[in-house]
């Protein structure tokens, strides 16, 4: 019987309640802010990323008739600021394939509508069904690149699998 009227004492008395309100609030703050750093630091790497790409897409298609394919993905990493090894990765290729870019003798493929390379005949023939009307086929350039985003709140999975990536296709010829 003792406890009781501590007990009852306890819970009529008001002082502290700020401070457990305030403690409670921060914490709900501190998780908000985290998530929300997440979402903001995954969006400015991929426009980073975005921007790196959208210039060694340029510099490939000012360079369309003499392109140094193996400098591509040493200029998209310093573009990036992302020159430690192994940190970006890079892959380029063309018509559909990887590594197999040529400036000479060169054999050109027709873009279908749902965004795949099928080969043609010869470079500014007319493209088939399955591709855009009056299409003719061309050399394509596609570069992909990425690397792996560790956020520090929020699962993997909400923020592309743990994953910046960005891709393009230009068409050189």
């Amino acid at each position: 019987m003792s406890k009781h009227p501590f007990l009852r004492r306890l819970s009529h008395d008001r002082r502290g309640v700020a401070a457990v309100e305030f403690a409670l609030w921060m914490v709900l703050f501190f998780i908000t802010m985290l998530g929300a750093l997440d979402i903001g630091t995954f969006s400015i790497e991929r426009a980073r990323l975005a921007q790196a790409m959208s210039g060694a897409s340029i510099a490939a298609f000012k360079s369309r008739d003499a392109v140094n394919y193996t400098a591509l993905p040493t200029y998209l990493r310093a573009a990036a600021n992302m020159t430690t090894p192994g940190a970006l990765t890079v892959t380029v290729g063309c018509n559909g394939g990887q590594d197999n870019c040529v400036n000479t003798s060169r054999t050109c493929s027709c873009l279908t509508s749902s965004a795949t390379l099928v080969p043609a005949g010869s470079c500014g023939a007319p493209c088939g069904s399955g591709s855009s009307a009056n299409s003719q086929s061309g050399y394509y350039l596609s570069m992909t690149a990425s690397y792996p985003f560790r956020p520090a709140l929020l699962p993997r999975g909400m923020l592309g699998n743990g994953v910046v990536r960005q891709s393009t296709t230009v068409r050189l010829q």
